[in-house]
């Protein structure tokens, strides 16, 4: 592989990681049926019928099912794609450079990137299915808390858009380091190793900053959002409790989508960032 990106693994490694998404897909449809299933029951033992407990303990056995099935081939699957680009990175740099060291850091960096793939990206892809079926259910639910979510997920998601730059610039002076580690390393100079801690741990803080103040600002948005879910099925709606801890429940999925989608966005671009960056070194090595 000449080209390292997102995109291009997704293309080489296209059946293995389909399955891995339709699996997660079945999960997550059927994590999405809990809220329902809990209010049905809620609204079921007040009338002393169980059909709803014994509905939602058999939702549950499949959950469980299918997610130890997903996790158990991610594990495998996500080690063999490490594997293959890991010796195509190290096998170019041992036969076209004397200096390792690069390549080296290039193979830490690798493992974000495919880390990326079986967690960030399988946890952003549940969050949108959480997300598009919290909100269809808000707005059957309560059309009202549904309009203030999607408001909510508006002012969010413009928080992360309008740092992408930041976040971008601040990985680069990030990955700059780590890639620079190896060969401070094997010059054995004290002095500029010394520096290079103190460089990266501030530009870690940096980036931790900037991440702490748009999670701040994000969760100001989610509680305001449970808040009024709060207020409009309890106070105005009087619905039933099974309705209300639909609603709420639907609120909270929502809004846990929508803290963690930008987060997941973030380390899209670090890890853009990477891919770039390995590509560079496999192009200069043809």
């Amino acid at each position: 592989m000449q080209t390292v990106s997102h995109l291009e693994i997704l293309k080489t490694y296209r059946g293995r990681i389909s399955i891995t998404f339709i699996v997660l897909i079945v999960e997550h449809l059927l994590l999405l049926l809990e809220p329902l299933v809990i209010g049905i029951a809620i609204n079921g033992l007040t009338a002393r019928d169980w059909t709803g407990v014994y509905s939602f303990i058999g939702l549950e056995m499949l959950v469980i099912i299918v997610g130890v099935a997903r996790r158990l081939y991610d594990t495998r699957t996500y080690g063999g794609i490490y594997r293959n680009i890991g010796q195509d990175i190290s096998t170019a740099a041992i036969r076209d450079h004397e200096d390792l060291s690069p390549a080296i850091s290039r193979a830490d960096l690798l493992q974000e990137v495919v880390d990326f793939f079986e967690n960030e990206l399988p946890m952003a892809l549940g969050s949108s299915i959480a997300i598009l079926g919290a909100l269809i259910m808000l707005l059957v639910l309560s059309p009202l808390v549904g309009v203030v979510a999607i408001t909510s997920a508006i002012a969010i998601g413009t928080i992360f858009v309008l740092s992408r730059t930041r976040i971008k610039s601040l990985n680069k002076l990030v990955n700059d380091e780590l890639e620079a580690r190896a060969r401070l390393f094997m010059a054995r100079e004290t002095k500029p190793l010394l520096a290079h801690f103190v460089t990266l741990v501030r530009h870690r803080i940096s980036l931790s900053d900037l991440e702490a103040r748009n999670f701040g600002l994000s969760y100001l948005f989610v509680v305001l959002l449970i808040a009024f879910a709060l207020y409009q099925s309890v106070a105005v709606s009087q619905a039933p409790i099974g309705d209300v801890f639909a609603v709420l429940t639907y609120a909270a999925q929502f809004a846990e989508g929508v803290i963690i989608l930008p987060m997941m966005y973030q380390q899209y671009v670090r890890t853009t960032e990477i891919t770039g960056r390995i590509t560079d070194g496999l192009q200069s090595e043809t």
